[in-house]
C-alpha cells in the first residue's frame, strides 16, 4: 500500500546528543564512499572492503554484513576513543540497514513525522504506560499466539472498563 512508517529506531534520541555526534566509534559520524566502496573515519583514515557474509537475526531476517579494515592506525590521535583492539580498526556493517535507518531518520525529522510521534506518544503511549505503571502488567502469563491475543483482550477490556467506570464518575460529580 506504499506506506512509510515512522517508528523510532532504539538509538534515534542518542543519535541527536553531542556525545553521540563527537564520537569517533561511531560509523554513522563517518563517511562511505560508495564508488570506491571504502569508509573515512573522523581522522580521516581509509577503511577497505575485506568481505561480506551473511547472517540471520533471531527473528530469521537474512542480513549481509559487510567488513571493512583500516590499513593502518598507528599514530592515530582519536584511537584510544575510537577502538579498543590493540590491531587496525575493523568494522562490520550492513549497507541496507543503514540506509533503512537514514530513511526513517529524515522522517522522523520532517515536520510531518514530528507531528505523527507527537501524536502517537498521545495516542497508543499512554495507554500502555497506563497498563504497565498503573495496572502492574508486565509479563505475559501465557504462553503461544492465541493465548497471549486472549490475555491481550482481558487486558484491553479491564484498562476499557476501569476507563469508562472513571468517566461515569465524573459525570456522576459534575452531574
Amino acid at each position: 500500500e506504499e506506506l512509510d512508517g515512522v517508528v523510532k529506531y532504539n538509538s534515534f534520541h542518542k543519535e541527536q546528543s553531542k556525545a553521540w555526534k563527537n564520537d569517533p566509534s561511531r560509523v554513522e559520524n563517518w563517511h562511505y564512499d560508495a564508488d570506491k566502496d571504502t569508509w573515512t573515519c573522523m581522522n580521516q583514515r581509509k577503511l577497505t572492503f575485506q568481505r561480506q557474509t551473511r547472517g540471520k537475526t533471531g527473528s530469521g531476517y537474512q542480513t549481509q554484513l559487510r567488513t571493512y579494515r583500516s590499513e593502518n592506525c598507528e599514530g592515530c590521535l582519536l584511537r584510544e576513543r575510537c577502538t579498543k583492539s590493540s590491531g587496525n580498526r575493523e568494522i562490520r556493517v550492513s549497507l541496507e540497514y543503514l540506509r533503512y535507518k537514514q530513511q526513517a531518520a529524515e522522517r522522523l525529522r520532517s515536520p510531518e513525522g514530528k507531528e505523527l510521534a507527537i501524536r502517537r506518544m498521545t495516542e497508543v503511549e499512554s495507554v500502555f504506560g497506563q497498563i504497565k505503571n498503573n495496572r502492574g502488567f508486565r509479563r505475559f502469563l501465557l504462553r503461544s499466539l492465541p493465548k497471549v491475543t486472549v490475555e491481550v483482550g482481558w487486558i484491553s477490556l479491564a484498562h476499557n472498563l476501569l476507563k469508562k467506570a472513571a468517566v461515569d464518575e465524573m459525570r456522576q460529580k459534575v452531574g
